[in-house]
């Protein structure tokens, strides 16, 4: 009888997000500087070729995977309540897609405090977050009636986007209980409550520290 032995090849796609955050525990325990791909392949029993094959580079590990949310947000938005306020639509949005991936609070912590804390990650940005900024922008403009491109809309996109990604920064980095749709949710309300004029709205639960 041959004696058969662990395959190294390709692992089914339904394995890729279980891959990811396998990864990103590597990184996290060795670094990200110092975690090399050849390193991770070893670790997860996976030829460097296969790896690349997944994730062509060491950033796209960390940043891979967003491209589902963005298609939530982009649905989320399509299906925006008329009637809301610009922010108030968006902020539902948002954190109607941080709760249907509530189970994966964890993975999204990890990758998330890597990116908060690694200035390589932070400039290596994918196309994907560029995109995101579109739609932000591009429903905003048609809310208020005028171009994605015109000044209002291009400033209010990305400052919102900035809020965001920075509350999420935030949230990864201080180990709070709450999720993440929570701790965005304030803060796109304290947003919009100060570009308003009034006083930020006091979180509804659990102090801050």
């Amino acid at each position: 009888m041959t004696e058969s032995r662990p395959r190294r090849g390709r692992p089914p796609l339904a394995q890729i997000t279980d891959l990811r955050a396998r990864a990103l525990g590597i990184i996290l325990r060795v670094g990200y500087q110092q975690a090399s791909m050849s390193q991770i392949a070893s670790e997860l029993g996976l030829s460097v070729r296969t790896l690349h094959r997944y994730f062509p580079a060491k950033a796209d590990i960390v940043w891979g995977g967003i491209e589902s949310s963005l298609d939530a947000l982009s649905e989320g938005l399509r299906h925006a309540n008329a009637e809301l306020p610009v922010i108030e639509a968006i902020t539902a949005g948002v954190v109607a897609v941080f709760d249907q991936n509530a189970d994966d609070n964890a993975i999204d912590r990890a990758r998330l405090r890597l990116i908060a804390t690694t200035p390589e990650l932070r400039a290596a940005r994918p196309e994907t977050f560029e995109l995101w900024r579109a739609q932000l922008i591009g429903f905003i403009g048609d809310r208020l009636g005028e171009p994605a491109g015109s000044l209002v809309p291009w400033v209010m996109g990305a400052a919102v986007q900035t809020t965001i990604t920075e509350a999420l920064a935030w949230w990864a980095l201080h180990e709070q209980t709450r999720g993440p749709g929570e701790v965005v949710g304030q803060a796109l309300a304290s947003f919009n409550s100060v570009a308003a004029g009034l006083s930020p709205p006091v979180p509804s639960r659990r102090g801050q520290e």
